[in-house]
């Protein structure tokens, strides 16, 4: 990666430098599939150790600005600024061992995501925007910009889903167990959309801005089915191309 910007430069840093814990420990997990318990235990360890690594990094850059994660919040001194975290997004997938969970960090000033990264170690595959700039997919020592899915129809298209179980009749459904790789996999249209139900900003954060810049449109809805404002914490999201928004919304709302 060439050319980033101050922002883009710590948010890429600290995730290379706690992904070489996380690939340790990772690997540690591995042997541990044959004790349920003993692989859980040792990977909540690690992801709080983790944790501690990446703000510590995090504060270090930029020692002002405040952290929002799933565990703490840090307020800052600089108050309009914080970095929003979720170190380890694929809980269950590391447990398992399994390759699906992402480092995410977004950086918001005032109200607005004004950069973010979404990094799988394992795959050494890290999604990157910044506001206005477009997004970019490093993987293999090589960077490329990315852009949504095209589809224009359900049938046969690829949902992510999160959160909620639901039925699309001409559509496949798929859930990572990981809302960054999904969202990931939308800004690159590897995959047509995504759908999901109440979550909070550190679990979208990064990869709502990712899409954005991608070309994406992420629209948010009340129990009731009418559009709000209110992103995080919304009873449904859907994020993907103009083209899936309305049908997608309306297969759901009909459950």
């Amino acid at each position: 990666m060439e050319n980033l910007s101050a922002n883009l430069h710590v948010l890429v840093s600290a995730c290379q430098k706690v992904s070489r814990f996380m690939l340790r420990d990772f690997g540690e997990i591995e042997q541990l599939q044959s004790s349920v318990n003993g692989a859980e235990n040792f990977a909540s360890a690690s992801k709080t150790k983790i944790e501690k690594i990446l703000i510590e990094t995090l504060l270090e850059a930029r020692p002002k600005y405040g952290i929002l994660s799933a565990t703490q919040e840090i307020k800052g001194t600089d108050i309009s600024h914080r970095f929003i975290v979720n170190v380890l997004d694929g809980f269950e997938n590391y447990v398992r061992g399994l390759p699906f969970f992402t480092i995410s960090i977004a950086l918001q000033e005032q109200k607005n995501l004004i950069a973010s990264v979404i990094y799988n170690p394992v795959l050494d595959k890290m999604y990157y925007a910044e506001k206005g700039t477009g997004t970019f997919v490093s993987e293999s020592r090589m960077t490329r910009r990315i852009r949504i899915s095209p589809k224009r129809e359900l049938f046969n298209s690829i949902i992510a889903e999160s959160g909620r179980l639901s039925h699309f009749s001409t559509a496949k459904i798929i859930d990572f167990g990981s809302i960054g790789l999904s969202l990931g996999y939308v800004a690159s249209g590897m995959i047509d959309a995504f759908v999901g139900f109440e979550k909070n900003v550190f679990d979208l954060a990064a990869g709502l801005l990712i899409v954005k810049e991608a070309g994406g449109i992420i629209r948010s809805f009340d129990k009731d089915g009418k559009d709000t404002e209110e992103i995080f914490g919304a009873d449904m999201i859907v994020c993907g191309n103009s083209y899936l928004q309305s049908e997608i919304k309306g297969c759901i709302m009909k459950k």
